[in-house]
């Protein structure tokens, strides 16, 4: 027990980090850009519309490609520089496109473990938010492949040797790299249809992870995605994205600009091993997918539908964010043709639906306070109880009642001199609540105090309480209440000391919705302020970007140093000669399996020596492929030696002996810096094949 709540302190120490961060960031933007046009609160609407950016750019890259092994190259450069007034520049905008929607699906993610948005009934959109990530380093790796320059043969490579590490194919992928003739133009047709399948299938999952949301946001507000838009295209001819000279498997690249978006586990391939940084990725996959439950979240009681007070009116329906209720069939007989149905998987009890239900009113007395839709812990007569307990505590001329967002800023009472009912979302406040405890006297003030606004814990609690208020959506405030004696305070985790001051406002001045107070103030200078500062935002973005899609260079290989490659793929003499059956043993045998000739499948493994200057630099034992061991022995090392004269001496054992060698080649080099040393084996010739 002590253990478990050691791993919950430290998951919680982390998650507060986090969120102070995000909050600071919140109120900055939210200053700068608005309530609605707060990038932060918009991750995956611009996630979806650099999707479209990527996918639109594509296509017109993709008309001017050609694949081949040198027309590849040639064709992208061809884009880049003669046709930069628009090639190039969807070049640009296709790449740093793609690094963004990688940004921000990380940004994205790490928000919502901050503010705890993934346990209970959320847990299907973080484990597939999280699932996106492969698809989106698929697409990524892949279009790099595609240009064919220095930077494709590193990625191409490097993703082969990590690949093939895995017991997935029976030889080594990396093969295909080890020097000209073994690349065909086949293989960048292949790269272009897994180019073009891979956002098929990222699509098919965005989609996929939206669908426990109810009026998913998919698309910014305008102004947002100009801003985006206009950053992309300034990025793109303030820094062109450019090739990095064209491929060539006889050398290995000495300095390369690394897009650090994709490839920030490229270098650590180099340097411990595919094996490792495979281990590594999947203990991060498996802990991201497995975070919902750990710890375990405490699962508050679905809403419960009273079919005597529902009359399938369908409000809940349209209201709950997370389409947790459905309308179907009535089952009790009464007149009305539908009832409210719901899904407790899906339910988070936020307490929206209530607000939503027209029976929800506290006027009621001939008969007990129910609605058509309840929730558990807290009921609408409960809710008045509160409400009406709260405000016998207040006394004097300026009596203010604060409805309190759980997941908000907190409110101290005292303080604000006012007494607090917290719900778990002020969305669950129908709106004749508000009207009960103006017009009966309850408070003369009523502040409905809920999260930063567009930041709703519960997605669309904000917007449906500022709409009810308003008259714009059903069930409306009446009109008899005078909106004056209303106040909205929008405020996060983090603001305490501006919760404060909207509670402190007087019954003259009113808190807007994104938590600016009406008064004397210069609108010229702050529009300015604002713009200066949604600039700088843009301008920040702009610079990662730029910056960590090139920089810091990397350097693949130490200077003055040189790679022998050896690789090859033989199977090994078999274990036992093949032996010729008589008639009458052929006889014996079933009539599919009458051969004359007999052999055994198995295979002997195929021992392999590296010798440099007269040091065992490697020595292996290749075991064959297949499940009877009869395929061929594959190998596929990379060994960095210093540049300079050496004599290389490769032997190998293929036929079971212990001594001697049943293959052997000796030669002196010269091998010059960054040079890649091939060595293959050709088994109609028996020998070892050196440059």
């Amino acid at each position: 027990m002590a253990e478990r709540g050691t791993r919950r302190d430290h998951v919680k120490l982390i998650r507060g980090a986090l969120r102070g961060v995000f909050e600071f960031a919140d109120r900055s933007l939210q200053a700068a850009f608005g309530p609605r046009a707060n990038p932060f609160a918009q991750l995956g609407a611009i996630g979806w519309l650099l999707f479209w950016i990527i996918c639109g750019t594509g296509l017109y890259l993709y008309i001017f490609f050609d694949t081949g092994v040198t027309a590849a190259y040639q064709s992208v450069e061809s884009l880049t520089h003669r046709q930069w007034w628009l090639g190039g520049i969807m070049r640009s905008a296709h790449r740093y496109a793609s690094d963004g929607m990688v940004l921000v699906a990380v940004v994205h993610l790490l928000r919502e473990f901050a503010y705890d948005r993934l346990r209970g009934a959320r847990w299907f959109a973080w484990v597939t938010g999280a699932g996106l990530l492969p698809l989106i380093f698929v697409c990524g790796v892949t279009g790099y492949w595609m240009v064919w320059d220095r930077l494709g043969q590193y990625v191409a490579q490097t993703t082969t040797a990590w690949l093939d590490v895995l017991p997935l194919f029976t030889e080594p992928v990396a093969r295909n790299f080890l020097d000209a003739s073994h690349l065909s133009g086949r293989f960048f047709t292949l790269m272009a249809y897994i180019h073009i399948a891979a956002p098929l299938f990222l699509l098919l999952f965005m989609w996929v992870h939206i669908q426990r949301h109810s009026g998913p946001r998919v698309n910014p507000v305008r102004r947002l995605a100009l801003g985006v838009g206009l950053t992309l295209l300034a990025l793109s001819l303030v820094r062109p994205a450019v090739s990095q000279g064209p491929a060539d498997l006889a050398r290995v690249p000495s300095s390369l600009s690394l897009d650090w978006f994709y490839f920030v586990v490229y270098p650590v391939v180099d340097r411990d091993g595919g094996a490792a940084v495979w281990a590594g990725t999947l203990l991060t996959g498996l802990v991201l997918l497995l975070l919902p439950w750990l710890p375990p979240q405490r699962q508050s009681p679905p809403a419960e539908v009273d079919l005597a007070n529902c009359n399938g009116c369908g409000r809940c329906f349209a209201d709950c964010p997370f389409g947790a209720i459905e309308m179907g069939v009535r089952t009790d007989g009464a007149v009305y043709a539908q009832q409210a149905v719901v899904d407790p998987d899906r339910c988070v009890s936020c307490g929206i639906c209530v607000g939503a239900c027209p029976t929800a009113t506290p006027f009621r007395r001939a008969s007990a306070l129910r609605a058509g839709i309840e929730i558990p812990e807290l009921p609408t007569a409960t809710l008045r109880d509160a409400i009406v307990a709260a405000a016998a505590t207040q006394h004097g001329p300026d009596r203010a009642l604060v409805l309190r967002c759980a997941h908000g800023a907190p409110v101290l009472g005292r303080e604000a001199a006012a007494a607090v009912v917290e719900v778990p979302c002020v969305a669950m406040v129908p709106p004749p609540f508000l009207d009960f405890i103006l017009t009966r006297r309850h408070a003369e003030r009523v502040i409905v105090a809920g999260c930063r606004s567009g930041e709703c814990q519960f997605r669309l609690g904000d917007r449906w309480t500022r709409e009810r208020i308003a008259g714009e959506r059903d069930p409306a405030l009446r009109q008899r209440v005078p909106r004056d004696a209303i106040h909205l305070s929008w405020r996060g985790p983090g603001e305490r000391a501006a919760r404060h001051a909207d509670l402190s406002c007087s019954g003259h001045r009113d808190v807007l919705p994104g938590g600016v107070s009406h008064g004397k103030v210069d609108r010229t200078r702050r529009r300015v302020a604002q713009l200066l500062i949604q600039g700088c935002a843009y301008a920040a973005s702009a610079a990662a970007l730029g910056a960590f899609s090139v920089w810091p260079r990397y350097r693949p290989l130490p200077p003055d140093t040189a790679v022998i490659t050896l690789s090859f793929s033989h199977a090994g003499a078999r274990r036992e000669p093949c032996v010729q059956l008589t008639a009458e043993e052929m006889s014996r045998l079933p009539i599919n399996m009458r051969m004359q000739t007999h052999c055994r499948r198995d295979r002997w493994p195929v021992a392999i020596e590296l010798w440099i200057d007269g040091q065992r630099l490697y020595s292996g034992l290749e075991r064959p492929a297949g499940l009877h061991q009869d395929g061929p022995s594959a190998i596929y090392r990379r060994f960095p030696v210093s540049a300079g004269m050496h004599s290389v001496d490769v032997r190998m054992r293929d036929s079971g002996r212990t001594e001697g060698y049943d293959a052997r080649s000796v030669r002196d080099v010269r091998l010059v810096p960054g040079q890649n040393f091939a060595i293959d084996f050709d088994p109609t010739g028996k020998r070892f094949t050196l440059p």
